[in-house]
């Protein structure tokens, strides 16, 4: 299992949207993390994730906002994005 760590910015709850067919669809809640990458020439890149999370995982994060976290993450697709385990 792969591990997500940096500074929690903000938690994007849970919403509905509307397909073309006019259903309701439920979104999953997302975090969204800042992490710092050191590059091979020493520099320091700083990149956002949004990452998806299990409903069940909510309330881990609620309180954690502008705080070092630590999210399972699993990957999917070639480019590599990130969803919360």
């Amino acid at each position: 299992m792969l591990k997500i760590n940096g500074i929690l910015l903000n938690i994007i709850d849970k919403s509905k949207y509307k397909n073309k067919e006019g259903l309701e669809i439920d979104t999953k809640a997302k975090v969204q993390v800042l992490v710092e990458n050191k590059r091979a020439n020493g520099s320091i890149v700083k990149e956002l994730h949004t990452i998806s999370i299990p409903d069940g995982k909510i309330p881990l994060y609620k309180d954690k906002v502008n705080k070092e976290v630590e999210i399972p993450v699993g990957i999917i697709s070639e480019k590599h994005s990130f969803y919360g385990v």
